[in-house]
């Protein structure tokens, strides 16, 4: 079991398994919401994605953009703090108030074991997990303290004040692919624009912090279909994990633990 830190920077996660098809999801969603909602997430919303596809057409032929619409569910607790975002692809399972990766995944399975034995999932191709941290210096203190060297880029080298500085690494280890980002910025707390549209409260403790600050956003993967199986995944999600905290301890100070141990 991992060990929970008292003032651990994790202000967002996300665990993602992308499965075969389900295009009558909308005769499955009233099972899987009643399922859900008996294990704590009562709060149900359907909204309408509209997709598109481009194509590139002959030279002089003209067309339409086709766009096409796709049911997309959230099942989230009655904080919203947590919560599924279900649609005909993909579950996934985010929160803002992260305790541990065991307590995480465990409530992500529960979720897509919900999913399965209501609509008998044949296959996943992707598994994904992703965290974002909010490194802000206590009083007196600065970054360097907290990040190492090589992801500081030219912070307090420039000789001016920094807008936004942005450091990426990605590498694999077997199956597993992992992007690791470190974005430092001076302002508020933001999320990255891919995720700025989700539903959840974020805590208060996160909301009040303003001022130069990096955010380490770690993204894990492995893409390869499998039969569907719980345990699988459940180790797919294990093995991510372990590369993602790789990433994170290898851009972090000894210092920056201690503070958030």
């Amino acid at each position: 079991m991992s060990k929970k830190m008292s003032n651990a920077p994790v202000f967002f996660a996300i665990m993602q398994a992308r499965f075969n098809p389900i295009l009558a999801l909308d005769s499955y969603a009233p099972a899987i919401q009643e399922n859900l909602r008996r294990h704590g997430f009562p709060d149900v919303q359907k909204n309408i994605l509209n997709t598109f596809n481009l194509t590139i057409l002959p030279e002089g032929a003209s067309g339409q953009v086709p766009v096409s619409q796709v049911a997309q569910y959230s099942f989230l607790d009655a904080d919203r703090t947590s919560g599924f975002l279900l649609d005909q692809g993909a579950l996934s399972f985010q929160t803002t108030e992260y305790d541990v990766f065991e307590t995480f995944s465990d409530n992500f399975l529960r979720g897509l074991d919900i999913v399965h034995k209501a609509v008998e999932l044949s296959y996943t191709d992707r598994i994904g997990f992703r965290y974002l941290d909010a490194v802000f210096p206590k009083g007196g203190e600065h970054l360097p303290q907290y990040l190492n060297e090589w992801v500081l880029g030219l912070y307090e080298k420039s000789g001016g004040k920094i807008a936004h500085s942005l450091n990426e690494t990605v590498f694999s280890v077997s199956d597993v692919s992992v992007t690791a980002r470190t974005v430092i910025q001076d302002g508020p707390l933001g999320f990255p624009p891919d995720l700025q549209g989700h539903r959840l409260a974020v805590p208060s403790r996160f909301q009040s912090l303003n001022g130069v600050h990096a955010v380490l956003d770690n993204d894990g993967s492995i893409q390869r279909r499998e039969s569907f199986a719980l345990q699988t995944v459940k180790d797919r999600l294990t093995a991510i994990h372990e590369e993602i905290v790789k990433a994170f301890r290898a851009t972090v100070t000894e210092h920056a633990m201690e503070v958030w141990a």
